[in-house]
């Protein structure tokens, strides 16, 4: 037969059932789709300060993980970027020197890093169950572990725990926080909308609360009629979880609907209103933002608001749902990388042997393709103000990211599979003779084929079959079904067209 280019499109399709995704990418793990061609996410390094490697920010990981990051400029337009984690908040210079900052008199509502659900003798209701006995509540939540909020009202970092204790500013000079005067008791979160004026949603126990200091005055929450403080409630039901800035306005997203707020200036200030309903958000942390939208991870859907609430179609989420621990979801954590135009989900899987997050799910917003795969980090932030994005591990220790002189070693395979190949209707079995690549970076490209003779039954592995120089690769990969495989080893290989030359070889069973 003549040569056949299987151009898969872009991303993977991991929904319905192995036939339905035939011709599809089925599966990977950290490599991306870029310029026309499938190639390796950049590597990384571990961060250094003085040619020494910092250490990790976790004392003891089996107690302590960081789950959230922020980095902003100061005045001497130095980088900063702080650490979040279930137990204090950390400081780090633009020459790496790692400072502790979390306030005094900091009490953790959940100490634990894990997410748990009460148990035992004092849990639930008072009168339900049988005394003495271990009970829980079915249909309760899961006790998150504490989560901050962050943002910067100039060099100064606003910052605290969701739903416990003081709102926080951080003076840049002394790396010592306290707590910001006047301010809203326990907000869920808080940020600096583009008029200079901080916003907090959920504060003093009020859970559909929104409130807007004066404009400049972080200390000013008071509305009069000399002022452009605010304090509403928006209609509805369920908590207020999170807001984020996007396209001149703020969007608040609540457990079930979603709100837009935009500065109208006196004498109302802020207009409302409703921008979507149930659209609420799976945990607070899933909501990210870039230039022209806002995005967050629902309850099985992706959601965009870019003026308009609506979902994505997420061609991932049906085997992104088998693998997610739903008891952990608090731990999720979500940052851009601009870069490549991707959103990423950090989140754990059900299978984790660390007990911690361990897996992500990736979102190509250009391309509108999805990855998914393996990596120990528990959050990271854009590059944005810094050099390199920057990702955390479970215990602890910084990453530079993104770098495309170093190969992402540590982290399993680098590779991408094909669902179910055939010939016709599937009758005929196929024989593999040769692959003709289309690759860059050749040396580290390897192919490999899964055969089969029902789409359920066993595989059989062929290969690998390394590059070979100014010839086709020859293979003898053999099924009624075929699945390729395409693993790197090198930071510089791109794959294009997947090229064979196939043939039907009977009806027979291997």
């Amino acid at each position: 037969m003549p040569i056949v280019n299987f151009a898969f499109p872009p991303g993977l399709n991991q929904n319905g059932t192995p036939y339905s995704r035939k011709g599809r990418w089925e599966e990977s793990n950290l490599v991306r789709y870029h310029d026309g061609s499938v190639r390796p996410i950049g590597g990384w390094g571990r961060r250094t300060a003085a040619g020494a490697e910092i250490a990790a920010l976790a004392a003891d990981a089996s107690l302590e993980a960081v789950r959230d990051v922020f980095s902003w400029r100061d005045q001497n337009q130095e980088q900063n970027t702080a650490f979040f984690s279930n137990l204090g908040a950390y400081h780090m210079s633009e020459g790496g020197i790692v400072t502790e900052f979390t306030y005094a008199g900091y009490t953790p509502f959940n100490p634990d890093k894990d997410a748990f659900i009460l148990t035992g003798f004092g849990a639930g209701f008072y009168g339900v169950g049988a005394f003495g006995a271990a009970n829980n509540t079915d249909g309760t939540e899961p006790v998150p572990p504490d989560r901050w909020y962050s943002d910067n009202f100039g060099e100064v970092l606003i910052h605290g725990v969701r739903s416990n204790g003081p709102m926080q500013e951080l003076d840049r000079g002394t790396l010592v926080a306290s707590a910001v005067l006047n301010a809203p008791d326990a907000p869920q979160a808080v940020l600096v909308t583009d008029e200079r004026q901080v916003m907090a949603i959920g504060g003093d126990g009020q859970t559909r609360r929104v409130q807007f200091s004066e404009i400049e005055d972080r200390t000013q929450w008071t509305s009069t009629v000399s002022n452009q403080a605010v304090d509403i409630t928006l209609p509805g039901d369920g908590r207020l979880l999170n807001a984020i800035r996007v396209l001149n306005s703020v969007l608040i997203l609540g457990e079930n609907d979603a709100h837009v707020a935009r500065y109208i200036g006196p004498p109302y200030v802020y207009s409302t209103a409703l921008a979507g309903y149930n659209c609420g958000p799976l945990a607070a942390e899933t909501l990210i933002g870039t230039d022209r939208f806002a995005v967050w991870w629902g309850d099985r859907n992706f959601w965009i608001y870019d003026g308009v609430v609506k979902g994505i179609n997420c061609e991932v989420i049906d085997e992104l749902y088998d693998d997610l621990n739903m008891l952990q979801v608090s731990k999720i954590s979500a940052f851009t990388n601009t870069q490549f135009s991707e959103v990423w989900w950090l989140y754990q899987s059900v299978g984790s042997t660390t007990g911690e997050v361990d897996s992500y799910v990736m979102w190509d917003y250009n391309a509108n393709i999805w990855h998914r795969g393996r990596i120990n980090r528990t959050a990271g932030v854009d590059s944005g103000v810094l050099v390199f994005p920057i990702l955390v591990d479970n215990t602890g220790v910084i990453y530079n990211h993104e770098l495309t002189d170093t190969f992402p070693l540590g982290e399993g395979d680098i590779f991408i599979q094909s669902g179910l190949l055939d010939l016709g209707a599937g009758d005929n079995n196929v024989a593999v003779r040769y692959i003709y690549p289309d690759t860059e970076g050749t040396a580290g490209i390897s192919y490999s084929f899964l055969g089969r003779q029902l789409p359920n039954s066993a595989e059989y592995t062929y290969g690998p079959y390394a590059y070979q120089s100014e010839r086709p690769i020859p293979t003898r990969a053999f099924g009624r079904m075929i699945k390729a495989r395409i693993d790197f080893t090198e930071i510089m290989s791109e794959m294009g067209a997947l090229r064979l030359d196939i043939a039907p070889s009977g009806t027979g069973g291997r």
